[in-house]
């Protein structure tokens, strides 16, 4: 339990720019760790993703319920949200009085940059978990590709309904995969 909270403290201190940059951090932190499988984490990222709320939380809330049912989703999802709400209660009559400084407007560029660069990374592991089968071989799982086609398509057509698609999407899934 001490792991987990200690893995969510660290996850949340060095999470800037919302729940899709803290994917990665918390693959590192839980799968690295051997806390949770690949497979794992990437059904819990699925599940997050398609439930409402942040993602970082939910994951983190989803990790925690896993090893340590409620209590470790209690847990994991106040030491997700402890350090950020302190750095932003801490930081915000700073940045509200400094927030022409050349320093300060050139740092938020240079935060967005590397934000970016992590929603990018996270994008990455997480269409080739999807796209690819975990056969060593690196096999294309072509149902899940005609799936993400199929769910595009139907985004587009039923003019943008996300709920609509992540229904659809569900019961496709369990149909097909």
């Amino acid at each position: 339990m001490i792991e987990l909270i200690l893995v969510f403290l660290y996850v949340g201190l060095f999470t800037i720019g919302g729940g899709m940059v803290a994917i990665p951090l918390i693959q590192q932190q839980v799968v690295d760790r051997g806390l949770i499988s690949i497979a794992d984490f990437y059904a819990m990222v699925a599940i997050a993703e398609s439930t409402p709320g942040p993602i970082g939380i939910n994951v983190a809330t989803y990790v925690g319920f896993e090893l340590f049912s409620f209590v470790g989703a209690l847990v994991a999802t106040t030491a997700f949200i402890l350090p950020s709400f302190l750095i932003v209660s801490f930081l915000a009559g700073l940045l509200k009085k400094y927030r022409q400084s050349l320093l300060v407007i050139h740092w938020f560029y240079y935060v967005k940059a590397a934000i970016v660069g992590l929603i990018g990374y996270a994008l990455i592991k997480v269409v080739f978990i999807a796209f690819i089968s975990y056969d060593p071989n690196l096999v294309i799982d072509w149902k899940a590709v005609i799936l993400f086609i199929v769910l595009l398509g139907a985004f587009y057509f039923l003019k943008k309904i996300p709920w609509l698609v992540i229904l659809l999407g569900a019961i496709l899934g369990m149909i097909i995969l």
